[in-house]
């Protein structure tokens, strides 16, 4: 895994994760460690979770730092 992202929001949790290739990301998701994280997830769900691959066809760096909501003094 490259990258995770949890993002939450009305009462939605949205996990992103980048994979250096879709043969580790199959990897993963065939695992036990993937079957367990799911089997421990599911009872705090009031839906079962949607999974869906996309491929990034645009990705920007951008020249400012990263900061959480609350970070940086402007909220």
């Amino acid at each position: 895994m490259l990258l995770v992202q949890v993002l939450q929001g009305d009462g939605e949790i949205l996990i992103i994760s980048s994979w250096r290739s879709a043969k580790d990301l199959r990897a993963y998701a065939e695992s036990a460690l993937a079957n367990d994280f799911v089997a421990r997830l599911t009872p705090l769900l009031v839906a079962p979770p949607s999974v869906r691959s996309l491929a990034i066809t645009l990705a920007v760096e951008g020249s400012e730092p990263f900061l959480l909501h609350d970070e940086g003094g402007e909220g």
